[in-house]
């Protein structure tokens, strides 16, 4: 089969591979869409993961399953996540691989569906193999993975409908927290980012200020806008310094920090500003497929006007080099 694979930095070729061999407790799944996630171009931009395939949000139909599997069906249309449990540590061997402490990740530690066939090998229904309703796309259904992060960490946050909550940094995951803050009925979302294409996308998502940061001071937006008090709640979705720092800037007295984004650098920082305002910080690593399914299904949430471009199999280099570079890059997805 055809693949993206990785031979070094910000090198990706599209060449053939050996297709997928299918294991008792898995399914094998003819890709139709896979996205190219913000954490894929963290190691794009790296040497030293050689052979990497990339690919956890995507779509597609089940073609093969795998002897000990029940409830799945081939041809049902469907999108999975799926990782392999090392089998010895202490959740292990308590018989819960879910909570595994050396988990290999579905597109990292082994091959993900930036290819025409992946294969999940811990496949359960509702749990690691979800199916699609007729109302979702396939395009959809490859944004389920990215949303349900974003709904996962808004539902961390639990923010009330009267408070003000600010997301700092406008990716996907930034933009449908924005989406799903909305949906939850919060009153005041003040968003901040630098790509005019993302600001534009923050007010179609629901934002009720915009900050483009590039040229204004989004802390001061956020006092502005909340009587100099601060946000209740900080979504941030950036991973860096700078945001990291405006995070707790912005943040009021009691409030809440959710570290969403990917840091790919150390941070620098002195903890006095937490503990003068008693804030609190949270990390954010998790999803709810179902969850974000339903919201896809009863359009609270919408997936078509964060995709801003498609690329076939044979196209992955560009595709990779967009998303990273294209200042009107959203979401790219790859059809393979």
């Amino acid at each position: 089969m055809k693949a993206a694979v990785m031979h070094g930095a910000r090198d990706i070729r599209t060449e053939t591979v050996p297709d997928p061999v299918l294991e008792p407790h898995g399914v094998i799944i003819k890709v139709k869409v896979c996205g190219i996630c913000g954490s894929d171009l963290h190691v794009y931009k790296q040497d030293g993961q050689e052979g990497t395939i990339f690919g956890h949000e995507f779509s597609g139909d089940v073609i093969a399953v795998g002897s000990q599997v029940t409830g799945i069906l081939p041809g049902m249309r469907v999108t999975a996540v799926g990782f392999k449990p090392c089998g010895t540590c202490f959740w292990c061997r308590q018989g819960k691989g879910h909570r595994c402490s050396a988990m290999a990740i579905l597109g990292y530690q082994f091959p993900g569906a930036m290819a025409e066939y992946v294969h999940i090998p811990f496949a359960v229904l509702g749990r690691t193999v979800f199916p699609l309703p007729e109302a979702l796309t396939y395009e959809d259904a490859a944004s389920v993975e990215p949303l349900s992060i974003s709904y996962f960490s808004v539902n961390r946050a639990q923010p009330r409908e009267e408070e003000s909550v600010g997301v700092i940094g406008l990716g996907v995951i930034g933009l449908y927290a924005v989406q799903v803050l909305k949906a939850r009925g919060v009153s005041q979302i003040v968003a901040s980012g630098r790509r005019p294409s993302r600001l534009e996308a923050a007010g179609t998502c629901g934002a009720d200020i915009i900050v483009d940061a590039a040229k204004d001071d989004a802390v001061r937006a956020a006092m502005e806008a909340t009587a100099n008090m601060g946000v209740n709640t900080v979504m941030e979705c950036a991973g860096n310094q700078t945001t990291f720092d405006q995070s707790i800037a912005m943040a009021r007295g009691g409030g809440k920090i959710m570290l969403v984004g990917v840091y790919e650098q150390d941070l620098r920082w002195n903890p006095q500003g937490v503990i003068a305002k008693n804030l609190t910080l949270i990390g954010c690593l998790g999803g709810n497929f179902p969850a974000s399914i339903e919201l896809l299904k009863t359009g609270n949430v919408q997936a078509k006007p964060l995709i801003s471009h498609f690329f076939s199999l044979d196209e992955a280099a560009e595709a990779f080099e967009t998303q990273l570079v294209h200042p009107d890059a959203i979401k790219v997805m790859i059809k393979p």
